[in-house]
């Protein structure tokens, strides 16, 4: 790809930062060498499990415990870095350091370990709605697994809302802990769309087609996401962590615990909040480095939004 294509790109998505595109797909798209084997073992304890079978229990488990263990965050992005998504980078980030990720990190991981498991999953690219009536470009990865005589939508990278274990490809209600969940088909658009009923009616989370995806589209969909101004990743801090009774969220200095008889909010105010919040509830092993600048542009983003 010429340089000159590749600022025409830049300038038609509105990026953000100086990235040098034709540098990061040639970084970061997949390399031809032999993949290293994936240490089911070690994966399998950082999520918590002992063992995970390959059916429809061990599927729910898998998803349920990665969600519990790996938590969403975007913390590379934030800090205006495009995520690495090459088998030795994402098991350096999410399994050895114990950090967490967005939904190209930790579904990229999750896939791996699905194909370790003997589980045939494809991946679908879905166009995030929350609540809209459609939604904007493929910015979200999941996958699709046939198991049992029908499919299933798997999932460990949404965050706050999406459903702790797969969901049945089906327009029929399904509970799924304390949410319920549907998979409707939308004849207008083709896709299948995942929605959430509430108090108001259904929500919709996401709609997702099938057609193939390949690596590049998922490397391109990782930029995007990870650099511009039309994502909220770069402009946001997030996390999300599903517990046993609940989740554990926080979204620019507002962090929330909601259990089944507990709901609590507070600010994390300054870097030694911050960094006893990632560490002791979130359990993230980022260091002082990465917390302290978390921590400043926090203070930049609340400073920018006073009145004045």
């Amino acid at each position: 790809m010429s340089q000159q294509i590749a600022e025409k790109i830049t300038e038609r998505l509105g990026i953000l930062g100086k990235v040098d595109f034709p540098s990061y797909m040639k970084a970061t798209c997949p390399r031809m060498d032999p993949p290293m084997p994936f240490d089911l073992p070690a994966y399998l304890d950082r999520i918590g499990l002992v063992h995970c079978s390959s059916d429809l229990t061990g599927l729910k488990a898998l998803q349920a415990a990665q969600i519990s263990a790996i938590p969403f965050e975007n913390v590379l992005p934030f800090l205006g870095k495009v995520p690495e998504l090459d088998p030795d980078s994402l098991w350096k980030k999410l399994i050895a350091d114990r950090c967490g990720g967005y939904c190209f990190e930790l579904n990229s991981l999750l896939e791996d370990a699905l194909s370790a498991l003997g589980f045939s999953a494809r991946k679908v690219l879905a166009r995030v709605r929350m609540g809209a009536a459609e939604g904007g470009a493929r910015s979200h990865l999941a996958f699709v697994v046939p198991l049992e005589g029908t499919e299933w939508l798997v999932d460990t990278g949404f965050g706050g809302q999406a459903p702790a274990e797969p969901v049945r490809i089906s327009d029929e209600p399904q509970q799924i802990r304390d949410q319920v969940y549907r998979i409707r088909h939308e004849e207008s658009s083709g896709e299948h769309v995942l929605e959430r009923l509430t108090i108001e009616g259904w929500f919709p989370l996401y709609g997702f087609d099938r057609v193939e995806v390949r690596s590049v589209d998922i490397e391109a969909a990782n930029y995007l996401c990870a650099t511009s101004p039309h994502q909220s990743f770069a402009a946001s801090l997030k996390f999300y962590r599903l517990t046993a009774g609940g989740f554990i969220s926080f979204l620019d200095g507002r962090a929330r615990v909601t259990l089944r008889d507990e709901k609590r909010e507070w600010q994390v105010v300054g870097n030694e909040a911050l960094t006893r919040f990632l560490r002791q509830d979130l359990d993230l092993g980022y260091d002082n480095g990465i917390i302290r600048a978390l921590s400043e542009r926090l203070e930049t983003l609340v400073n920018e939004a006073l009145p004045g």
